[in-house]
Order: structure tokens, then C-alpha cells, then sequence
């Protein structure tokens, strides 16, 4: 009950519910008769402690996405639409637990008490809500961050054949954010539950669930609910957003979501399209890309950051979903199933990958260094390809063969093992000063993995300067070769 200002008379809080009646069922959408005014997104109570969301319309009926078991409904049951929109629950208290796609706990833990409840459907942030990406997000993936990196609030697709390392380079990014204060959400979509597993396994080693929820809707999950699995997620993240928070997102992956909603679409009657997909299926997943973003202080001043994975065929990155969700996005990352037979770890083709708007928020430092690392490689792929083709090469090639590999050199790092700036910074400027050209790989592979720790008793306060400096200075040249000089004297290579 309610009162208005000033008066001692209570007032009721009027419900508004409309009936129908159930008049079709398949599999998982009832087709109700009634609900005149009913919204899309709408909650409605189907009886039997069962509930559903209204996903559309024909001239005559309403077509609800039952949650829940349907084997559980009668035809002709009268339902009642409640107008609402389906809500999921939102929190702290999320944070380290692992929750289905309707926000109901999935683990052991005890019961999870929220501090609100969101809709899992709400419109994208406005232009008045975002302000300037402006803040560099380290992902720890030395490849990512010198080449293509990323800032805090945009959308970054990682596009790639199956079992090439995508999920390796979010998983990455997540384990990255230890000690950043950031909010990590993770949305196991569609995969196996050994996946699944092994994802968990990961976080919970590297001690990364201490700040990362998890969504999940396995393969074995109802269609529906992996339909709705990286809707609910965002609302998770646009709670904490709202209240400050940074948040990264990744979306494991965007390309099953499409699969769920081909299924959906299917049922619901809808006349396919391009490779059977539903003329909307761009509509839908523009709909989740575009809530992420950095805002404003009216509107929370917090961020939302998303890594979206889509799996391609045989490397085709015009496939109908992959190019329609690269068009959706700040850029993309691209796994090479070519470089993974052949070992490079991470199997990224930085020639093919791009970052839009993360080079304006790049460290000053490590965009000074990297600035000629593509084109080098580039070079490299090309003379490489020619010299398979000749028995000999010119000394100009020699050299950018020998450059070529040294960046490869420097470049692998295995997986779940994320690099601090500090030591990229060493490896980018041994690159472009060209000290690893030339030098045998042992002693490359011990330069890579042993420098930072040299460095860090060298010159104790040389890190601090890097991290605090808006750029490239003489002194710190300076410093960085002195470190190199004295880390070549105490382990001069062989010759």
C-alpha cells in the first residue's frame, strides 16, 4: 500500500494482469490466444510454476519462449501476462559464482542473496550516456598489446577456426585483470560441459574467480536459454557499470547465440534467410553489441569492455555471422589455423587483425616501440612465401628474414602465462632496436623469458618511470639500453 503526500489515507497498488489461453505448444514456444497490449520481452506466467517471455507476434496470437519444463503445460490452460519485463538478479554477490542464463545459481555455493533485479532485455546506453575512450586495457597478450590494443569500452572480436586459441586469449585477458579492479564476467555459451570445466579450472588456479562471474548455457541447455545467456550477462555487467565499475565481458561464443537463435526462429515460424538464419539475426546481436561502451559520470562513470568469439570455416572470415559481428565491432583479432599446425603460439595473423580506436589509449611507450612491428612482419611473411620458391635470397632478404624471426622469437608465449607492460616494453625495444636480429633461437627464447626479472634487479625504479611517462624520452632509451648492455654482457650468445 501507498500513500500520496500529505494524506493519512492509504491508497492500493493496482496489478494490471491480462488472461489468455495456451493454443499451441511447440517444444518450447506456446502460442497464446488473448494478451491484447502485450509488450515484447514481456513476463508471463504460464501456470504451474512455469514462466515465459513474449518473443512475438502473428495477426491473431502471441508467441511466448516458455522457461522452464514445458512438458508441464496443457493446451487451453489459461495464463496471464504481468506487466513487467522478465528480470534477472544483479549484484555483488554474484561475483565468484556461476549462474544460469535466468540468473538461478548453478553451483554449490550458498544461496545468493542480490542486490537488485535487472531486465535481461534493455535498450542500449544513448550518445548523452557515453563519454571518451580514453584507458588502456591490458590484456597481457604480448601480440594484443603491442599490435592490437585494446581500450576499455569498446568491442573486440577474436574470429577463428576451431581449436586454434581463441578462448585462450580471453581467458588471458581475464587473468590479466587480477589486481586492476575490474569485474569480469564470462558467458559459456553453447559449449561442452568438459569445456566448461576446464574454463572453471583455469580461473580458479590462476585465482582470477575472485573477481569474475560466470553465466552458462551448455550445449545441453534448452535453446532458450542460450538465446538469452549473453542478454542476462550484460545486464549483469551494466549493474556494476552503472555503479563505477569497470567490467570485461566475453562472450564464449557469439557464434552458437546465432545457432540458438536460427532454432528459435525456426519455431517460431519465421521465414529463413542467408544460410537459414532469420532476416533479424543482425538486428538481435547488434542489440547486445551495443551496450557495451565507456560512460559518462551521470551515468555511472563506469565501463563496459567486450570480447566477443566467433568461430569461422576452414578461415573464412566472410562467413554470414562472422562478418556480421565484425561489423558490429572496434576491430577484430584473427587465429590462423596455418600458424597453430606450425607452433606459433598464440596462432594470431596480425597482418589480418586490427584494433580501431585502441591506439589512441596505447602507453605512449609501447606505441613508440611497436610502430613498425607489422609492417616488419608483413615483410617477413611475404619474403618467407618467396624464398620457398629459390634456393638462395639477397642480403636485404636475409635480413628481413632474420628480423622476422626474431619477432616470432620474441612474440610466442604459452598460454595462460599473461606479460606485464614493463616487460613488453624491454622485448618491444629490443625489437625495434634491432638486438635479437640475427641471434640464435636458444638465446632468443632465454632473452624473452628472462629479461624482466634481469631488468627488475637491474634498475629496481626503471619500471616505475615507464608506467608514469607520456613518452618516449631520451632518458628512458637511456635506461632500457643500459639494462640490454649489461643483460648482453652477463649472457653473451654463443657464437
Amino acid at each position: 500500500m501507498s500513500k500520496l503526500p500529505g494524506s493519512p489515507i492509504p491508497l492500493l497498488r493496482i496489478k494490471v494482469e491480462e488472461k489468455g489461453r495456451i493454443k499451441d505448444i511447440k517444444e518450447i514456444v506456446a502460442r497464446i490466444d488473448g494478451l491484447p497490449t502485450c509488450l515484447n520481452g514481456q513476463l508471463v506466467d504460464l501456470g504451474n510454476d512455469v514462466k515465459g517471455i513474449v518473443m512475438g507476434f502473428d495477426q491473431n496470437d502471441v508467441l511466448v519462449l516458455v522457461l522452464g519444463d514445458a512438458g508441464r503445460l496443457r493446451l487451453g490452460r489459461e495464463v496471464s501476462a504481468v506487466s513487467e519485463p522478465f528480470r534477472i538478479p544483479v549484484g555483488d554477490a554474484l561475483i565468484g559464482r556461476m549462474v544460469d542464463a535466468l540468473g538461478t545459481q548453478v553451483d554449490r555455493g550458498p544461496a545468493i542473496v542480490p542486490q537488485d533485479r535487472l531486465p535481461i532485455m534493455m535498450e542500449s546506453p544513448p550518445i548523452v550516456a557515453r563519454a571518451t575512450v580514453d584507458r588502456f586495457l591490458p590484456t597481457g597478450t604480448k601480440i594484443v598489446d603491442l599490435v592490437i590494443p585494446l581500450a576499455q569500452g569498446q568491442r573486440q572480436l577474436i574470429l577463428g577456426d576451431r581449436m586454434t586459441g581463441k578462448t585462450t586469449i580471453a581467458l588471458d585477458a581475464i587473468i590479466n585483470q587480477k589486481g586492476r579492479d575490474m569485474v569480469c564476467v564470462y558467458c559459456c555459451l553453447g559449449k561442452s560441459l568438459s569445456a566448461l570445466e576446464k574454463v572453471v579450472s583455469v580461473l580458479h588456479e590462476q585465482g582470477a574467480l575472485a573477481y569474475t562471474v560466470i553465466t552458462v548455457a551448455t550445449d545441453s541447455a534448452p535453446v532458450g536459454e542460450q538465446y538469452l545467456a549473453p542478454f542476462s550477462t550484460a545486464s549483469i555487467a551494466h549493474h556494476f557499470a552503472s555503479r563505477g565499475r569497470n567490467v570485461l565481458v566475453v562472450f564464449d561464443d557469439l557464434t552458437k547465440h546465432a545457432w540458438a537463435y536460427r532454432q528459435l526462429s525456426l519455431l517460431l515460424d519465421r521465414p529463413p534467410g542467408r544460410e537459414a538464419y532469420p532476416g533479424d539475426i543482425f538486428y538481435v546481436q547488434t542489440q547486445l553489441m551495443e551496450r557495451a561502451g565507456n560512460f559518462n559520470e551521470a551515468s555511472g562513470g563506469g565501463s563496459v569492455t567486450y570480447i566477443g568469439i566467433a568461430e569461422t570455416l576452414q578461415g573464412d572470415l566472410t562467413g554470414y555471422i562472422p562478418s556480421n559481428l565484425a561489423s558490429m565491432c572496434d576491430g577484430q583479432i584473427c587465429m590462423s589455423g596455418t600458424m597453430f599446425a606450425e607452433g606459433v603460439r598464440p596462432a594470431i595473423d596480425f597482418t589480418l587483425s586490427l584494433s580501431i580506436i585502441g591506439g589512441r589509449v596505447q602507453p605512449p611507450v609501447l606505441k613508440a616501440l611497436s610502430r613498425t612491428l607489422r609492417a616488419d612482419y608483413a615483410r617477413y611473411t611475404e619474403i618467407l612465401r618467396l624464398s620457398k620458391l629459390q634456393s638462395t635470397v639477397s642480403g636485404e632478404s636475409e635480413r628481413i628474414l632474420k628480423r622476422g624471426r626474431a619477432i616470432l622469437g620474441v612474440l610466442q608465449q604459452g598460454a595462460h602465462h599473461p606479460v606485464g607492460t614493463f616487460e613488453q616494453v624491454l622485448l618491444a625495444y629490443a625489437l625495434d632496436r634491432g638486438w635479437l636480429d640475427g641471434m640464435p633461437t636458444p638465446w632468443v627464447d632465454e632473452f624473452r623469458d628472462s629479461i624482466a626479472a634481469f631488468a627488475a634487479e637491474a634498475a629496481p625504479d626503471l619500471a616505475d618511470r615507464v608506467a608514469r611517462a607520456e613518452a618516449l624520452t631520451t632518458e628512458i632509451e637511456r635506461m632500457l639500453e643500459s639494462v640490454l648492455q649489461a643483460y648482453r654482457a652477463a649472457h653473451e650468445p654463443e657464437a
